[in-house]
């Protein structure tokens, strides 16, 4: 006698278990190495596919752009751009961006208090962001923006 067993809407298979539980954590947090410099529309696309998940479409526009502003004042101004990092926060989106020049701040405190000696990249974060700042020790410094929850 064969018993039948009726398909069971919320039992997945385990392959596809695996897949949605590394798209899940791919979601929340992910890194790109910046040390070979990749090329602006690389680093959006890469951030936009691990991001759209789930997210409106302005909110993913200002988001990549917010990243767009810090990794090219990375480039730009350190000439030793590290990594890219996001983090899902319950409060909103962390974007990190790290370069090895950890001396190199007195333009980003200039902006924060309103003086704008160059362009105006920091001035998108800015009013894109909840609020922005920068760490530093010896060897590196990290810009870092929080915006608002990415969700629908």
């Amino acid at each position: 006698m064969t018993t039948e067993h009726p398909v069971d809407e919320h039992h997945w298979p385990a392959t596809q278990v695996r897949r949605l539980c590394a798209r899940v954590a791919e979601v929340a947090e992910g890194g790109l190495d910046l040390r070979a410099r990749p090329d602006a529309a690389v680093v959006r696309r890469w951030l936009a596919a691990r991001l759209a998940f789930g997210v409106t479409t302005a909110a993913l526009g200002y988001t990549v752009l917010v990243a767009d502003e810090l990794v090219t004042n990375a480039y730009e101004h350190t000439g030793a751009p590290r990594r890219l990092r996001y983090t899902r926060h319950r409060t909103g989106l962390l974007l990190e961006v790290t370069d090895a020049a950890p001396h190199r701040t007195r333009t980003l405190a200039a902006i924060r208090d309103g003086v704008r000696e160059y362009g105006t990249g920091l001035a998108v974060v800015t009013s894109s962001a909840l609020d922005w700042g920068v760490h530093h020790d010896a060897a590196e410094k990290t810009v870092w923006a929080l915006l608002p929850g990415l969700s629908r």
